[in-house]
């Protein structure tokens, strides 16, 4: 009974949203794509899709020519083009949330395992959606789409539909994202996170030793006025782009950030790679007892890893020195620094070759969220990108001149750099 309700309940909301977005979309389309369009009415194209039981139906959607000023372009990329696909819903062919809507060719080549994701009504926004906005789209779509299935209710439905407009403005690269980006003079290694876990362990196996920082809008604002850390960056070998800051800087600059390539949510999925290697990984930084708490929840997780060691980030005396020694004796692959920047940055440009460690990577606050010290952001909320937000309300007095005021000079500085017009210097694709 209760599956019955829901099914009618969320048919109603499909429709009654989407012939009100109608009632809007399609005569602002008329209007807004006039200077755009080849004609004065929509010429209209379509594609087959497959829908719920794996039914098939045809997709339409507008089609414009881009033409050549900005203005133009901007239109022709936007969601205005797309507007008949709510005819499509008010059909009930495609469902306003829900998993992503497959053409044909893509649902023949879809494993059998993935193959139930037919057994709801596709939707235009879903998990998947909101993880690739907000660039945190780290495991796989089918994996989104289970997420969603055993989630389904209207409140979580309704939910999805408010963070993806909340999350519409973060867009999508329009352009494939480079391996090599430069934002705010800074030289970012673009990958993806699987990526990025493999390149660490290809360092480790192949006996490269290797620094890696993760830069968020903070960091670019300290390496502004600080030249030793802005040197500790320039030398590491890779520094990755960390939080939604740097997707918004991106896409104001024009040069896409593939991935949200922070500490946290990389060392889970470190952990689970260096146990199936036998690679060991040792413990720097955050609080007394603090590390010793991540080492204990990295071995309740990974039965198989192989902690070397933890340390806290408090040295007295000769401290600093027994800690490197202890490092080096621990016989350490992988040394996770959790510091703060510019702190951590600046100790591993000094002291990693002197641990012994072939990979040094400055993780942050990683410590405290996984030591249970600090409750990390809810998901919902990091998918729309508001991670900062929720950091900002734990700790008022000591995060809101970095947020409110820093994510302010961040921004200027972004724009400066759009208005100069600096070239995207040594990209690679």
């Amino acid at each position: 009974m209760a599956g019955l309700a829901y099914a009618w309940g969320k048919r109603a909301l499909d429709v009654v949203l989407a012939a009100s977005l109608l009632a809007v979309c399609a005569p602002l389309a008329l209007v807004a794509l006039a200077p755009v369009r080849r004609g004065l009415l929509p010429r209209l194209a379509s594609v087959t899709c497959i829908g719920r039981a794996e039914r098939r139906f045809r997709l339409r959607f507008e089609t414009v020519a881009p033409g050549r000023s900005r203005f133009a372009r901007l239109l022709a990329g936007s969601a205005l083009p797309r507007w008949p696909v709510l005819l499509s819903v008010v059909a009930g062919h495609v469902s306003l949330v829900g998993p992503r809507v497959l053409d044909a060719a893509e649902a023949a080549a879809l494993p059998a395992p993935e193959r139930d994701r037919f057994a709801v009504r596709p939707g235009l926004v879903c998990y998947w959606w909101l993880q690739q906005r907000s660039n945190i789209d780290f495991g796989t779509e089918a994996d989104a789409d289970r997420r969603y299935r055993a989630q389904r209710s209207l409140a979580a439905d309704a939910s999805i539909l408010l963070r993806a407009l909340l999350a519409m403005p973060y867009g999508r690269p329009a352009a494939p994202p480079r391996a090599v980006e430069h934002i705010a003079g800074i030289r970012l290694l673009n990958l993806g996170m699987d990526e990025l876990v493999g390149a660490i362990l290809t360092a480790v196996e192949g006996r490269v030793r290797t620094r890696i920082a993760f830069v968020n809008p903070d960091c670019v604002n300290i390496a502004a006025r600080d030249p030793l850390y802005r040197a500790a960056l320039a030398g590491a070998d890779w520094v990755c782009p960390d939080g939604i800051g740097m997707k918004i800087a991106g896409r104001i600059l024009e040069r896409p950030i593939r991935q949200n390539l922070n500490g946290t949510d990389l060392f889970p999925r470190l952990c689970a790679a260096a146990a199936g290697g036998g690679h060991r990984i040792y413990l720097l930084g955050a609080r007394p007892g603090v590390a010793a708490a991540v080492a204990r929840w990295a071995r309740r997780q990974y039965p198989g890893i192989k902690i070397a060691g933890c340390h806290s980030g408090y040295f007295e005396g000769d401290g600093e020195e027994a800690a490197i020694a202890g490092i080096r004796r621990s016989r350490a692959d992988i040394l996770l620094v959790a510091m703060g920047a510019p702190r951590q940055e600046l100790w591993l440009q000094r002291h990693l070759e002197r641990t012994g460690a072939l990979v040094g990577v400055g993780v942050g606050g990683l410590f405290d969220f996984y030591g249970g010290r600090i409750p990390r952001a809810p998901l919902w909320l990091r998918e729309i990108g508001g991670e900062w937000i929720y950091r900002l309300l734990q700790e008022p007095r000591r995060m809101w001149r970095r947020y409110l005021i820093g994510n302010a000079v961040f921004l200027w500085r972004v724009a400066r750099e759009r208005m100069a017009g600096a070239p995207a210097a040594g990209g690679n694709r």
